[in-house]
């Protein structure tokens, strides 16, 4: 099994993100997988011009010429997909979004019924046919993913995609924080796990994803009262009323 990981951080691999990605691709070699890291801000990606070129002058094809072919390459051999970002705006980042919207040319532009949906059909035969979503976030609270699980939902319903879980760690600061290991250790071991399920079952067993639908702080207030105090130390004025 081929597993592609597609970090779309601005840090790369000196972010928050790729600590979940490097535990959850851990898991899956212990498993047998064979993974690959793929960092975009290393990568020329221009973004999609919405032209169709690849759909009616070159199909399969976009007009650009940069690191994107060699990418979809990459993602058609792959058996696994990563998807990783941290969370910008309540989505992804802007260069995990160019990378998303300039996988049209593995799509046919046709419409067609699929089991229950009207969707574009795949180009090819080949291809990742199961998405792993990996996300953090600064806030303390889940429901700020909401947006994002939809979109993942929405994005893998056809009959020839499938979501395998979804990682969104809220309170990811802490992750990488000095003397933070010890705390966020759980989580750590269960997106290890989550790893190893995908390539022995398929997808993160319900067991796996309830430990990983928890926040890392059980106290949002104080969560927060640490991490204004970090903006303080910059020198930022707290909003009257912030304690």
């Amino acid at each position: 099994m081929k597993i592609l990981a597609v970090n779309g951080s601005p840090k790369g691999a000196a972010g928050n993100t790729d600590v979940l990605v490097q535990a959850f691709l851990s898991g899956a070699e212990d498993a047998g997988a064979t993974t690959e890291t793929v960092y975009l801000k290393d990568r020329t990606i221009h973004h999609c011009q919405g032209c169709f070129s690849c759909w009616t002058k070159t199909p399969g094809e976009c007009i650009h010429d940069d690191d994107m072919a060699d990418l979809l390459i990459r993602l058609r051999a792959a058996d696994v997909y990563v998807a990783a970002s941290p969370l910008y705006g309540n989505m992804v980042t802007g260069l995990m979004k160019d990378f998303m919207d300039r996988t049209l040319p593995l799509s046919h532009p046709a419409i067609v019924k699929q089991g229950d949906e009207y969707l574009h059909p795949r180009r090819y035969d080949d291809g990742v046919y199961r998405t792993v979503l990996i996300t953090n976030a600064g806030f303390p609270e889940t429901h700020h993913f909401e947006g994002l699980r939809t979109t993942f939902a929405i994005s893998t319903s056809g009959p020839r995609a499938a979501l395998a879980g979804m990682i969104c760690c809220a309170g990811g600061p802490m992750l990488k924080a000095p003397g933070m290991e010890d705390a966020v250790r759980w989580y750590i071991d269960a997106t290890t796990q989550a790893g190893r399920e995908v390539v022995e079952l398929g997808s993160i067993t319900p067991e796996t994803q309830a430990i990983l639908d928890r926040p890392l702080s059980g106290d949002p207030g104080m969560y927060a009262d640490v991490v204004n105090t970090h903006w303080r130390s910059y020198g930022v004025e707290m909003p009257e009323g912030e304690t």
